[in-house]
């Protein structure tokens, strides 16, 4: 091989290794942050709705139909869901876990 020939295959492998760097830096802080989040505790006397969760001596609304507009809602205590009157939309507490 000529001079020239190495010094190409040189500049390629810098690039393919610039590109594999910067995409190993990339995901990363991306795996880290998923880690830390599912270690995460849930607050004290919390309750958990859809993978959320609702903090402790909190009303929210869930189940809403959109044909009558009427919504469920439950109040949180130290981990314990009770049901509570229902509500009309546009009057009721915001959604659970949302």
């Amino acid at each position: 091989m000529e001079p020239g020939e190495w010094m190409g295959i040189n500049m390629r492998m810098t690039s393919i290794i610039k590109v594999a760097l910067l995409a190993v830096t990339v995901a990363l802080p991306a795996s880290i942050s998923v880690a830390a989040a599912k270690k995460m505790a849930p607050p004290p006397g919390s309750c958990a709705q859809d993978k959320k969760w609702i903090a402790s001596n909190t009303v929210c609304s869930f189940s809403c139909d959109p044909a009558t507009k009427w919504c469920s809602q439950q109040y949180c205590l130290n981990g314990v869901k009770t049901a509570v009157l229902p509500c009309y939309t546009g009057f009721c507490t915001p959604a659970c876990g949302g």
